[in-house]
């Protein structure tokens, strides 16, 4: 090739492949679209004190709003702000948070009043940034890199990113042989419907009986939990799980005869006494309905399809343990990159329920007998500023997890870069014997071959290729179905 061509070719392909573009698709689908998720699932109070002559009393959030960053000075005058001036006056970066509230008495809507709860830290160069949107030169004028990638919060004066991390895809099947004593094969799916994340387990014993563990439920006998979901037929059971496969078949069989229940009625019972519930049947369901396979419904009409998917899954399991095959977890099918989005998921929704509880608790203390507190009275602002800045600042996230967040490497640009495209397995770096480690075939083109540290962390500590790009997050689901649909996909 040419030498001019080539340089086309690549400033063409560096020109169109922002270098921090995950982290600020991310952050943006975050507040365009994780914020009104929270919203939608969390976002009403039912308070036990109610005011007088109402029989049904809630608060609900209609809607969360967010400003540009700005500042109050001391003198009150409130003026937008640049990433600058936010770096040289040990500022954070962020931006006003307004909630839309109600009350609902009976039904009917008694009051509506728009209320701040916070300020949430922007990330430079989003769509939510002051800079956004600004040519170079203007850029320059408000002494301000042109050449700067941006993806990075500024907290108290200090640039910090969110390490993108690596893990294991949600809702997808795993099978590896068993190193449990009395097992050959399991089946893992780590089930993730938003803010229910609910591990599977579904073993192959060396008898060949089949069990799933979740929630509480411990080694649950498949065929028992099949009946329970409504399927009592066992020609049926046998049927969709066998597919006409004469081992598979007599191993369901073999189930079928070691763990003998009539009727849909006896199973619920029998995995409600598993519990130690007095309400053997009601326990059963709770806790089906609720934690079984959440990302395919949490009621009663989920049941069916919950079904299913655990025959389908059963007979998955069994065939690879017939043939000795496992799943290459290491495959990067297998696997899923975590940005902003789902970070700020898991913290801003475990502040937002502290924020509620809190909302719920402040109701109830300041009614009176003719009249009700104001909104602005009962949502306090300082817990959600402080906790956010909080975690950014020290890395330091819900569920114990800590390094979420890193100081941005500024020592050249090419370590501004290679810090921001860097990507960490959630996994421990004591073990010495990952496969994780090794370079996998499906990682070529997608992470650099060579740039990963010395030490604990080699293998498990990735780059992001130059040119390689994370898959925006957002998918419709209907479009989906309906592509599925047109190449005859046929609905269970």
């Amino acid at each position: 090739m040419e030498n001019d061509r080539y340089k086309i070719l690549l400033k063409s392909a560096l020109d169109s492949t922002a270098l921090a573009a995950h982290h600020i698709s991310s952050f943006e689908y975050f507040i365009g679209n994780g914020l009104k998720k929270i919203i939608d699932t969390e976002g009403l109070i039912e308070p036990v004190i109610k005011p007088a002559g109402v029989d049904d009393f809630k608060i609900k959030i209609n809607k969360i709003t967010i400003g540009k960053p700005d500042i109050i000075e001391a003198d009150s005058i409130v003026r937008l702000i640049n990433p600058m001036e936010a770096r040289i006056r040990d500022l954070t970066y962020d931006a006003p948070l307004m909630l839309s509230v109600s009350y609902l008495a009976n039904g009917k809507e008694i009051l509506e009043e728009e209320v701040f709860i916070g300020r949430m830290p922007i990330i430079v160069k989003s769509k939510y940034c002051n800079l956004y949107g600004l040519s170079p030169s203007e850029l320059t004028e408000a002494k301000e890199d042109p050449t700067d990638p941006g993806g990075y919060f500024i907290i108290n004066g200090t640039e910090r990113i969110i390490i993108t991390t690596e893990d294991l895809a949600p809702n997808n099947i795993l099978i590896s042989k068993d190193n449990q004593e009395g097992f050959k094969f399991s089946a893992k799916i780590f089930a993730d419907a938003d803010s229910i994340k609910v591990p599977h387990t579904l073993q192959m014993s060396s008898s060949n009986l089949l069990y799933i563990t979740f929630g509480k439920l411990k080694r649950v006998p498949i065929v028992t939990l099949i009946k329970a979901l409504g399927i009592t037929n066992e020609n049926e059971i046998i049927k969709k799980i066998g597919k006409d496969d004469d081992d598979i078949i007599n191993t369901i069989d073999m189930n079928l005869i070691a763990f003998n229940t009539s009727s849909e009625n006896e199973a619920l019972d029998s995995i409600g006494k598993m519990l130690h519930s007095i309400h053997t049947k009601e326990t059963a369901e709770l806790n089906i309905d609720s934690l079984l396979f959440p990302f395919l419904g949490r009621d009663k009409d989920s049941r069916k399809i919950k079904a299913e998917y655990v025959m389908y899954v059963s007979n998955l399991l069994i065939k690879s343990a017939l043939a000795g095959k496992e799943v290459d977890k290491d495959h990067y099918s297998n696997k899923r990159l975590h940005a902003e989005s789902y970070n700020l998921d898991m913290l801003f929704r475990f502040i937002f329920k502290q924020i509620l509880n809190d909302a719920k608790y402040n109701f109830e203390r300041g009614i009176r007998k003719d009249k009700v507190p104001d909104p602005k009275y009962i949502f306090t602002s300082d817990q959600l500023t402080a906790r956010l800045r909080s975690a950014l600042a020290t890395g330091q996230w819900v569920g114990g997890r800590v390094g979420i967040t890193q100081h941005l490497d500024r020592r050249s640009f090419p370590s501004t870069v290679s810090h921001l495209r860097k990507v960490e397995s959630l996994l421990t770096s004591n073990r010495e014997n990952y496969r994780a480690r090794d370079l996998h075939g499906t990682q070529f083109g997608r992470f650099c071959a060579v740039e990963t540290p010395e030490g604990p962390k080699i293998g498990l500590t990735k780059n992001l290729a130059m040119l390689s790009m994370m898959s925006k997050e957002g998918v419709d689901t209907e479009t989906v179905k309906n592509l599925l649909k047109n190449y005859g996909v046929k609905k269970i």
